[in-house]
C-alpha cells in the first residue's frame, strides 16, 4: 500500500521523478495516483499547482496501470490549484497516472507548434449516472485514489523544483502574516533556478521569509546563489548589496559588462503578487581558509528606506575548483563569462598587418593590407586604393583607385568652416582614429571616424543645431570609378552587374536593407547607413520578430530618405539622402557611415581544395578513410547533441577529437548563439533576465518552450533525435561574452580546432573576438567556416546572405551558402558576388541539392561531402596537383585560356612541372563549341574521366570542344611553350 509522501522539497505534497511514457500522446506531465480498494468509480483529488493560465481548458487523461487510456473519466473540477478526476479504475487496484497537460505538435518537425487539447467528454452516459456524476456533488460520496507521485517525462521538463505555485490560500496566509511589507525575501540554492516564473513557488510559500541561506563552495569556485524576491506590492528599480563576505560577490541580474565592453545595467521590477529572482556570484579565493564564512545580502528598492537582509552563511570546503568550477556547468560558474571582457583590445589578428600612418601633402594615409585610405580634412575618405591582384590571389598588385573623388557630406548646401583641425590617434597597432569639427549657419558638424586592419572604416557626422533649423536635404555622395564598380548587391539588389541607375528608399519594416556592396573583386566596398539608435535585427527566418531600427538621419523626418545610383561619363555616383530635416537648438541626428574596403586578404586556392571536408556525424575513422581532412560536427549529434552548447558534452567531444588528431583530420564544432539549446544549465538564468538574452516574441512553438518560458519569446530550433528544443537569443547581449568565453574553452580546453557557424546572430565585434579566443586558444591557425540559407526572401527581409555577413568575413575561412540558393537559373555575376565569397577574400562551397559541379569548378567550390560525392572530384585534383598550383580565375579578366564564347568562363590551375589544367563552365543557353586557346595558341587537352562529372575525351588542336547548358568540363595539357 502506498502512502501519502511527506511535504517534499520540490512539492509539499508529492514525491517528485521522471517516467517513460508516449509524450506526443499524453504531454510531459503526469500524476500517479493509488487505488487501493477498487470500486466502479474513484476520485483523485490532485494538488498539481499549475501555472499555465486556463487549466480548466486542458484536456485531462487517464492511464491504468497497462498503460490503456481510461474511457470512464470525468474532470470534476480544475483550477490553478488542484484537479478532482473520477474514473473507473478498469483493471482494479493499482497505481494510475493522471496526465494533466496533453498535447498535439502540429506544422514543421524542426519548428513545432503545440496545441493543448481541449476537455472532451469520453465516459459512457450509464456509468456517469451509476456512479452519480450527474449530480453536482455526486463525486463527493465515491471512494478517494490517493496522489502520491508528481512524474514528468525528463528532469528538464520537470516543474520541480520551483515550478509549483503556491495556492491561493498559502498567498493569502503569507500576505496576512507580512501585512505592510512591500517585499519578501527567499535564499534558493542554485540547483533551483525560479526561471521566468512569476508565481509564488510553493517552496517559498512554506518556508520562513529572510531565513539564513546556506550554502557550500570549493576554494576558487565561482559560487552563484540565487535571492528570491516575492513583491506584496509594486516593487521597483531593485538594487543589493552583500556586507560580511571576504570575497567579491557579482549580481548578473542588476547587470556587468555588455557586448561592447562598456559597463552595463539593468533595472529590475517586480510588480505585486509577482515574484522575481536576483542572481549572485561569490568569487571564492583562491587560497581561501576553508571555513564558514558568515555575511548578508541587503536589498533595496526605489522609494522604501528600508532595506530587508537576508543573511548568508557559506561554507567552504578544503577542495580546489579548477578554472573556478567552469569545466562543470552545472555548477552555474559559467555565469561569470557573461562579464568576459576577452578579445576587446586593439591587437592585430593574422593574417592581418598593423595599420599604419604616413603624413602626405595631401592629408594622412592609412595602410593596412592591400588597402590604401587617404583622409580629407573634413574627416572623410578623399582616396581608396588597393593593391589587390585582379585574381585576388596577393594584395601586391598595381595600385586601384575605387574614387573618382573624395566622398562629400552636404548639409542643404550649407557652408561649413573648419573649427577644429583633423587629428589622428592610433590607440593600438590594429585601429587608428581621427576626428574633426566644422561649424556652419546655426549647426556643427562632428566628424569622427576609425580604421581597423581588416578594412573596417567608419565615420560618425553628428550634426547638432545651434538654433532651430530647417534643412532641404542631407545628402552624402560617394563617386566611384565605373570601370571598378563593375557589380552590385544590396538594397534589394541580389549579386549582378552594376546598372546604371537604380533608386531605393527605406522600408525596415520588411526590408533588412542598410548596405550596398560596389567594386570589383580586386577592388570594392560595402556601404551601410546607421545612426545611434542601431540595434542588430534577428535574421534567419525572424527578422519580422525584430527588425532594423529605421535611421532618423538618412531616413529624414519623413522616413522616405533614400539611395541613389547614377551613371555619367565614367563615374557611379552613390548618393544617399535625407530628405527635409527640421532640428530645434540643441538637437542633433548622427549620420553614420560604414565603409567595408574589399577584399579582406587574398584567397587561398591550394588551401581550399586541399582541405576536404566531412559533413555528417561519422567516426573519426571513417571520416579519414572517406578521405576527408576536416571534420564539421554539426548540433544533434553524439559528440555535440545540443545546439549553441557544445561544453555540455566536452569530453565526449575531446575524445572524438582527440582520436581525430591522431589520425591527421582537424575537427570543427558547430557554435553560435542565434539560439540556445534547453539543456544549457544556465537558461533559467537568462530567462530571469526579461528580453536581455533571450528575444522577445510571439511565444509558442514546442511544448517545453511554452511549460518553461511564458508567453514572450521566439520559439527555436527542434532536433527530436536528441530531445533537444532551442529559444531564440536577442541581437545583442551579455550572452556574445559568455559565447566568446566558451570558444576560447572548447580551443584550450577541449582542442577543437575551430568553428562552423550556421547563419550568425552576433555582429563583427564579437566576430573578431571570435577569431581572437581562437587564435589565442592553441597553436596553430583555427579554421572558420559561415553557413548561410539563403536569406533573399521575405522571412528575412530580402537581405543578401553574403551582404549581410560582409562585416564578419575578414575572420572567415570558407562559405558554404547554402540551402535555397539558386545555382542554376542565375548569371556569372550573381555566382562571383551573391555565391563564391571571392570579393571579399575567401572562397566558398555549394550546398542546395549539391550545387553545379561543374559552375561551381570555376570558382573552386564543391558541394558538401558526404550528401554529395565529391571523392571524384578530390581524386581528380590530386591527380592534375592541383593543391599545388598556381590559380587564375576568369574574373581576373586576364585569363591565360580563351573559349570563343562569352558565355562559357574557363579558371585556369599551373602546377609548377609544367602541367596545365582548366575549368570550362557553360551559362549558354545552348550546347556551344568552344575553341580553346592557351597563350594565344591551340592545344590538345585531355578530359580525364571523372565519375559523375565527365567522360574520358581527347581533343586534338583546333577541335570543338562541345559543352553543354549548364555543364562543364576539366581539361589538362602540358604547356610546351
Amino acid at each position: 500500500m502506498h502512502e501519502a509522501a511527506a511535504a517534499h522539497s520540490d512539492h509539499p505534497e508529492l514525491e517528485c521523478g521522471t517516467g517513460d511514457w508516449d509524450t506526443e500522446s499524453y504531454g510531459n506531465h503526469r500524476l500517479l495516483v493509488h487505488v487501493a480498494v477498487p470500486a466502479p468509480a474513484m476520485v483523485a483529488e490532485l494538488p498539481w499547482r499549475r501555472t499555465d493560465p486556463q487549466p480548466e481548458l486542458v484536456e485531462v487523461v487517464v492511464l491504468a496501470p497497462s498503460g490503456r487510456r481510461l474511457r470512464n473519466r470525468v474532470i470534476v473540477h480544475a483550477d490553478a490549484d488542484r484537479g478532482v478526476v473520477a474514473f473507473e479504475p478498469a483493471e482494479g487496484a493499482g497505481d494510475y497516472a493522471v496526465h494533466h497537460l496533453p498535447y498535439a505538435h502540429t506544422g514543421r518537425a524542426w519548428y513545432p507548434q503545440a496545441v493543448y487539447l481541449q476537455p472532451v467528454h469520453t465516459a459512457d452516459p450509464a456509468w456517469t449516472h451509476a456512479c452519480g456524476l450527474d449530480a453536482p456533488d455526486g463525486w463527493e460520496r465515491l471512494p478517494r485514489a490517493q496522489a502520491f507521485r508528481y512524474e514528468a517525462a525528463s528532469a528538464v521538463d520537470s516543474f520541480a523544483p520551483l515550478g509549483f505555485a503556491a495556492t491561493a490560500a498559502e498567498r493569502a496566509a503569507l500576505r496576512a502574516a507580512h501585512e505592510g511589507e512591500r517585499f519578501l525575501l527567499f535564499g534558493e540554492d542554485r540547483a533551483r533556478p525560479l526561471g521566468r516564473g512569476r508565481h509564488l513557488p510553493a517552496r517559498w510559500a512554506r518556508s520562513r521569509p529572510g531565513a539564513v541561506f546556506e550554502g557550500a563552495a570549493d576554494r576558487g569556485e565561482w559560487y552563484p546563489f540565487q535571492i528570491g524576491v516575492y513583491a506584496l506590492s509594486d516593487v521597483t528599480g531593485i538594487s543589493a548589496t552583500v556586507r560580511g563576505l571576504p570575497f567579491p560577490v557579482r549580481f548578473p541580474s542588476l547587470g556587468g559588462t555588455d557586448a561592447r565592453g562598456r559597463e552595463l545595467r539593468r533595472r529590475v521590477d517586480v510588480a505585486g503578487g509577482q515574484s522575481g529572482a536576483l542572481w549572485c556570484v561569490v568569487e571564492v579565493a583562491d587560497d581561501a581558509v576553508p571555513g564558514v564564512y558568515e555575511g548578508e545580502v541587503a536589498v533595496r528598492a526605489e522609494g522604501d528606506g528600508a532595506e530587508r537582509v537576508l543573511p548568508v552563511r557559506l561554507t567552504v570546503g578544503e577542495d580546489r575548483a579548477e578554472d573556478h568550477g567552469a569545466g562543470e556547468p552545472r555548477r552555474l560558474s559559467r555565469l561569470m563569462w557573461l562579464d568576459s571582457t576577452l578579445g576587446h583590445d586593439d591587437e592585430v589578428v593574422p593574417p592581418f598587418l598593423p595599420v599604419t600612418v604616413e603624413e602626405t601633402d595631401g592629408g594622412p594615409r592609412l595602410g593596412i593590407l592591400g588597402r590604401a585610405v587617404h583622409l580629407g580634412p573634413d574627416g572623410l575618405p578623399h582616396r581608396l586604393v588597393s593593391t589587390f591582384t585582379p585574381a585576388v590571389t596577393g594584395a601586391d598588385g598595381p595600385p586601384n583607385e575605387l574614387l573618382a573623388a573624395p566622398l562629400h557630406l552636404d548639409l542643404g548646401g550649407r557652408e561649413l568652416k573648419t573649427d577644429e583641425p583633423l587629428t589622428v590617434e592610433r590607440p593600438g597597432p590594429a585601429r587608428v582614429t581621427w576626428s574633426t569639427r566644422a561649424v556652419g549657419e546655426d549647426v556643427t558638424l562632428h566628424t569622427a571616424g576609425e580604421l581597423e586592419t581588416d578594412g573596417f572604416l567608419v565615420v560618425r557626422a553628428t550634426l547638432r543645431a545651434t538654433a532651430d533649423v530647417e534643412l532641404p536635404d542631407v545628402a552624402l555622395t560617394v563617386p566611384v570609378r565605373e570601370e571598378t564598380a563593375r557589380y552590385v548587391m544590396g538594397l534589394g539588389l541580389t549579386g549582378r552587374s552594376c546598372p546604371d541607375t537604380y533608386d531605393w528608399t527605406w522600408d525596415t519594416a520588411t526590408r533588412n536593407q542598410d548596405a550596398l556592396w560596389l567594386g570589383s573583386p580586386g577592388a570594392g566596398l560595402q556601404l551601410s547607413l546607421r545612426d545611434e539608435h542601431y540595434a542588430r535585427p534577428l535574421n534567419t527566418n525572424y527578422y519580422r520578430e525584430k527588425p532594423l531600427v529605421t535611421p532618423r538621419s538618412w531616413a529624414g523626418d519623413s522616413g522616405r530618405g533614400g539611395v541613389r545610383l547614377r551613371t555619367a561619363d565614367g563615374v557611379r555616383t552613390v548618393t544617399a539622402y535625407s530628405g527635409p530635416l527640421a532640428l530645434r537648438a540643441g538637437e542633433s541626428r548622427c549620420f553614420e557611415l560604414r565603409l567595408l574596403l574589399t577584399p579582406y586578404k587574398p584567397i587561398e586556392p591550394r588551401r581550399q581544395l586541399a582541405e576536404r571536408y566531412f559533413h555528417a556525424y561519422a567516426t573519426p575513422r571513417e571520416a579519414a578513410d572517406y578521405g576527408a581532412t576536416v571534420v564539421n560536427l554539426h548540433h544533434a549529434t553524439p559528440p555535440n547533441p545540443y545546439i549553441n552548447d557544445p561544453l555540455l558534452a566536452a569530453g565526449a567531444l575531446g575524445a572524438y577529437t582527440d582520436e581525430a588528431h591522431a589520425l591527421g583530420l582537424r575537427v570543427k564544432v558547430y557554435d553560435t548563439v542565434r539560439e540556445l539549446t534547453r539543456h544549457t544549465p544556465e537558461l533559467p538564468v537568462l530567462a530571469s533576465f526579461g528580453d536581455e538574452v533571450l528575444a522577445s516574441g510571439p511565444g509558442g512553438g514546442h511544448a517545453w518552450l511554452r511549460e518553461h518560458l511564458g508567453d514572450d519569446y521566439v520559439p527555436g530550433w527542434v532536433a527530436a533525435n536528441v530531445s533537444d528544443v532551442a529559444v531564440v537569443t536577442s541581437g545583442e547581449s551579455r550572452w556574445h561574452n559568455f559565447y566568446v568565453a566558451g570558444v576560447e574553452r572548447l580551443r584550450s580546453a577541449v582542442g577543437v580546432d575551430g568553428l562552423y557557424l550556421d547563419d550568425v546572430a552576433y555582429d563583427r565585434t564579437t566576430m573578431k573576438r571570435v577569431r581572437k579566443a581562437l587564435v589565442r586558444g592553441a597553436d596553430g591557425p583555427p579554421l572558420v567556416d559561415l553557413h548561410s540559407c539563403n536569406q533573399y526572401r521575405a522571412a528575412d527581409g530580402f537581405a543578401s546572405s553574403a551582404n549581410l555577413y560582409a562585416e564578419l568575413l575578414p575572420y572567415t575561412d570558407r562559405l558554404w551558402l547554402g540551402e535555397l540558393f539558386d545555382y542554376e537559373g542565375t548569371d556569372p555575376a550573381y555566382w562571383l558576388v551573391e555565391l563564391s565569397g571571392i570579393p571579399f577574400g575567401l572562397m566558398g562551397e555549394m550546398l542546395e541539392g549539391g550545387g553545379n559541379p561543374w559552375r561551381g569548378l570555376a570558382f573552386g567550390m564543391t558541394a558538401r561531402a558526404p550528401m554529395t560525392d565529391v571523392r571524384p572530384l578530390w581524386r581528380a585534383f590530386d591527380a592534375l596537383g592541383l593543391p599545388e598550383a598556381e590559380l587564375t580565375g576568369w574574373w581576373a579578366g586576364t585569363a591565360p585560356v580563351t573559349t570563343g564564347h562569352d558565355d562559357v568562363l574557363a579558371t585556369v590551375w599551373e602546377h609548377p612541372d609544367g602541367r596545365v589544367a582548366a575549368a570550362l563552365a557553360s551559362w549558354a543557353p545552348e550546347p556551344v563549341d568552344c575553341r580553346l586557346t592557351w597563350r594565344g595558341r591551340e592545344v590538345r587537352s585531355c578530359a580525364m574521366p571523372i565519375e559523375g562529372f565527365q567522360e574520358e575525351r581527347v581533343y586534338e588542336a583546333g577541335a570543338a570542344v562541345r559543352v553543354e547548358p549548364g555543364r562543364g568540363v576539366l581539361l589538362s595539357w602540358p604547356d610546351e611553350s
